[in-house]
């Protein structure tokens, strides 16, 4: 077998021949990547408006919770005749500046001896709002 001198040289010869991407693979190769780019900017700004929203029901329902569970420590005054109703208005409230919450007692309802309590919390400006309700006795 014989092997000239430049048979190892021939590769590099077809190495020169090969030619490189176009412009115009270039910039469609550019195109996919912005787009998938831009899918993922897409996404993270639905991912972040779901989790803020997420996150104001969750402290709203901790607000009326905390609320329930002090009236329940507390107990209901025995000279409680009427309807009283206490506000706490937005920007009132530790921590939850964008909330506002309402207790509502109303004595001997449905029945003598059982007060009807109900919180409500509100926010995004009344925009949304959830509420607890609950019975207790003196």
């Amino acid at each position: 077998m014989n092997i000239s001198i430049q048979e190892p040289y021939r590769f590099l010869g077809r190495l020169n021949n090969q030619r490189g991407l176009s412009l115009l693979e270039v910039l469609m190769a550019l195109v996919v990547v912005f787009l998938a780019l831009l899918g993922f900017a897409g996404f993270s700004v639905v991912a972040h408006t779901g989790m803020t929203a997420s996150e104001k029901m969750t402290r709203a329902v901790t607000l009326a919770q905390e609320k329930l569970e002090d009236v329940r420590r507390d107990g209901i005054p025995t000279s409680l005749t009427s309807t009283w109703v206490n506000t706490e208005p937005y920007g009132s409230i530790t921590g939850a500046m964008h909330h506002q919450r309402i207790l509502t007692i109303q004595p001997h309802t449905p029945m003598p001896g059982l007060h009807k309590v109900t919180v409500e919390v509100l926010w995004d400006h009344d925009a949304h709002t959830t509420s607890f309700k609950t019975y207790l006795t003196n």
